[in-house]
């Protein structure tokens, strides 16, 4: 079984005020692949998220929502999935790293046991040493290389399933940390938040498209 890590401590979500300005924290002013961390990182996503209104789809948000989990956490590998209500599947709408476009529009049901464990739950489901656990053999992870930790969150709202975010393998080296997996529920919290306004999108034509970017 999943283990799953406690409940988010990030306040509720508020609009940040005026457009994304970044501070110290800015990826330019830090050594590559560090992460932010505490007070600094709770800051860097409200003020961030800002952005994520005045994207036109869902697809849009989802790679909005990745590029800055990946930037606030570096890692290899990053996934999007959204919730297709009609087939009861979750399906790749957006994923960076190398290797990771060819993830793109595959389809896992209700049972995968990495976003079952995150829906159950509610909260973003962290595993630090996933070399030694059942993710290691989830098909996705193996196909862009393995997996050696990571983070699914659920975007949920009220019950109702809208997608994941879901990070592998830090560029630090350092396993993941019940802290990051907070911060990425928060960005997945707003993400579903957007989804729920704007809708999912699984058009694979739309879908498609982001492998050539």
């Amino acid at each position: 079984m999943v283990g799953v890590p406690s409940a988010s401590e990030f306040p509720p979500s508020t609009p940040a005020p005026g457009p994304t300005s970044r501070r110290g924290s800015s990826p330019r002013n830090r050594a590559a692949g560090a992460r932010v961390r505490g007070d600094e990182l709770i800051a860097d996503l409200f003020e961030a998220m800002h952005e994520l209104r005045f994207l036109p789809d869902a697809i849009d948000g989802g790679e909005f929502c990745l590029t800055l989990a990946m930037q606030e956490i570096p890692s290899q590998i990053g996934i999007v999935h959204l919730y297709d209500i009609d087939r009861r599947e979750f399906v790749i709408t957006n994923a960076r790293g190398a290797g990771a476009a060819a993830l793109l529009m595959q389809r896992h049901g209700e049972t995968d046991a990495m976003l079952a464990a995150a829906m159950r739950g509610r909260r973003a489901v962290v595993i630090a040493d996933a070399a030694l656990n059942e993710a290691a053999t989830i098909e996705r992870y193996v196909a862009v290389g393995g997996v050696l930790s990571v983070i699914v969150a659920p975007a949920m709202q009220a019950g109702r399933f809208l997608g994941a975010i879901e990070l592998l393998n830090p560029l630090d080296g350092q396993p993941f940390t019940d802290s990051d997996g907070n911060a990425v529920l928060y960005i997945a919290e707003q993400l579903a938040e957007f989804v729920a306004a704007r809708g999912v999108v699984t058009d694979p034509e739309r879908i498609a498209a982001r492998r050539s970017r």
